[in-house]
């Protein structure tokens, strides 16, 4: 039981931090100057810059289950 807690608090993570990561890109991708001609802004939010924010996310929610389990 403990492998499944912690691959779904890795999934969690990943998907949470994508999330975050596109989203952020898309909000903010005109500030930086990225174009939206054709839906490049969202191509690279969600196949350049979401992967970058699920691997952090990933890595985030590994180390928060461990500190969450050390706790007990």
């Amino acid at each position: 039981m403990t492998y499944v807690l912690a691959i779904l608090s890795a999934l969690a993570g990943l998907l949470l931090g994508w999330l975050v990561a596109a989203f952020g890109t898309l909000v903010l991708g005109s500030a930086f100057g990225l174009s939206d001609f054709e839906g490049e802004r969202a191509m690279v939010a969600f196949f350049a810059i979401g992967p970058v924010g699920g691997a952090i996310g990933l890595v985030l929610g590994l180390w928060m289950w461990r500190k969450l389990r050390a706790g007990r």
